[in-house]
């Protein structure tokens, strides 16, 4: 029976999240403004999703789309691709990135040396190379999501374009 049950959880799990997947979808679809200022937001926030800057990520999204006259909504949506679960994979893909980039090597921890003064030192040696993986891994992750986002948007639209002109009432989206 606890089988059963452990398997109708993840079930449920799956189905939230299902759930939850389409109904930002469906939000980044039904935002006003431009497909331009939408995809641009997205980029914008998926580029900040893959910073080392977790405390602040949906902030300074926002902040760079609204100084770029960008769709701010959208890039608070495309922060979330840094989500948490996925957060120590994205960082580890950003440390690995930027270690190769800057050419550092890792820093190596001794259990015999154990000292908080040990386990800041190495602080800069880490941060760097993540920080600059991480500005790489944006970079390339904004530019396709850019141009999917906006196609998207553009398809989305048409459709529901001659949607509504099949049945007879104006379309709402711009």
């Amino acid at each position: 029976m606890k089988g059963l049950e452990k398997k109708t959880r993840l079930t449920e799990r799956w189905t939230r999240w299902k759930r939850g997947i389409r109904l930002l979808y469906l939000r980044l679809l039904r935002l006003k403004g431009q497909p331009g200022e939408v995809a641009g937001g997205m980029a914008i926030g998926v580029f900040i999703g893959m910073t080392p800057t977790v405390p602040l990520h949906t902030v300074l999204a926002v902040l760079i789309a609204f100084l770029l006259r960008k769709s701010k909504l959208a890039a608070a949506l495309g922060v979330w691709i840094c989500n948490p679960l996925l957060l120590p994979f994205v960082y580890f893909l950003d440390y690995e990135v930027g270690r190769i980039i800057t050419g550092t090597s890792p820093p190596s921890f001794r259990v015999s040396d154990f000292s908080i003064h040990n386990l800041i030192e190495p602080g800069w040696d880490i941060f760097y190379p993540l920080f600059i993986g991480g500005l790489v891994m944006g970079l390339v992750l904004a530019i396709p999501s850019y141009f999917i986002t906006k196609r998207i948007i553009i398809l989305y639209r048409e459709r529901r374009r001659r949607r509504s002109d099949r049945v007879g009432f104006p379309a709402k989206t711009t």
